[in-house]
């Protein structure tokens, strides 16, 4: 028997969901780079950032400019919602979801300047040192600035539309009041809420078999860093998107009726189950 949904918290993000799809399909431009889009792309590449001191934004920039592993600038506009700057392979811009993306925006449903997409193809892994403490580096995806509307950050490919959704809300003012570790760990639990919502595209049944999914790979993950990295409390980076965003979501009910028992081990830093994946081009 599948776990009963909350109604208290169901019935509102699934609502959202179904609003989002059944308005009018909005669709996406193809443009041209002009000087000012790789004027924005050299200005947020060379801007300090504490989650990417790697700078996987100037590595992209540098494959690009020196035409290295088939990095080219791809130019595409939703009329009214964002321009977006890609940096990037044909194969990676060929697996973004857009008719998604399109929707997220809608969600959403205030404009952005400027999406910024440095693809590097890294993927988020557990380092196999367990001495060293993880890190941005290890985790984060993209930035944005609380409440500013103009330029939303992604330099990682791998999760890129969930990172968009994490930050959309950032934009949004989402729990601006809070400090920066809840801060993170309540936009991380309600974008992959939202996110599970949307990709249910508002059915119950559909958002139950999803979260199902979730509620495992979490599950997992927080188990793994807390015992072989004593991830338990705010002090711990990895705390914030992953042990403190699972107890956020268990204290408020989201986890209730729902399997939350170690499954299949990982040593994957990515936030939400590679099954969701799938389900972002249908």
């Amino acid at each position: 028997m599948p776990p009963v949904l909350q109604p208290y918290w169901k019935d509102p993000v699934l609502d959202m969901a179904t609003k989002v799809w059944t308005t009018k399909k909005e669709e996406w431009i193809d443009d041209s780079p002009r000087l000012e889009d790789t004027a924005m792309l050299k200005r947020y590449a060379e801007v300090d950032s504490t989650i990417d001191e790697v700078n996987f934004r100037q590595d992209m920039m540098t494959k690009w400019k020196n035409e290295e592993s088939g990095v080219t600038l791809k130019v595409r506009e939703l009329p009214g919602r964002t321009r977006v700057l890609f940096l990037g392979t044909e194969e990676q811009w060929s697996q973004i979801p857009w008719d998604f993306w399109a929707r997220i925006f809608q969600a959403i449903d205030h404009p952005i300047g400027y999406t910024l997409l440095y693809a590097d193809p890294r993927p988020r892994v557990d380092p196999t040192s367990k001495d060293r403490e993880l890190k941005a580096q290890d985790i984060n995806g993209g930035f944005s600035y609380i409440c500013h509307q103009e330029v939303v950050v992604i330099y990682r490919f791998e999760e890129a539309t969930r990172v968009l959704l994490h930050e959309l809300l950032h934009t949004a003012c989402f729990d601006k009041e809070k400090s920066v570790e809840d801060l993170e760990a309540h936009t991380e639990a309600w974008t992959e809420v939202f996110l599970c919502a949307l990709l249910s595209k508002g059915s119950s049944t559909k958002f139950n078999t999803l979260w199902r999914k979730q509620v495992a790979w979490m599950t997992e993950q927080a188990n793994s860093l807390s015992i072989e990295r004593n991830v338990n409390g705010p002090h711990d980076y990895a705390w914030r998107y992953m042990t403190g965003k699972m107890a956020l979501l268990i204290a408020m009910g989201f986890l209730r009726g729902y399997k939350t028992s170690a499954s299949v081990p990982t040593i994957s830093l990515r936030f939400t189950t590679p099954e969701w994946d799938e389900e972002m081009v249908r």
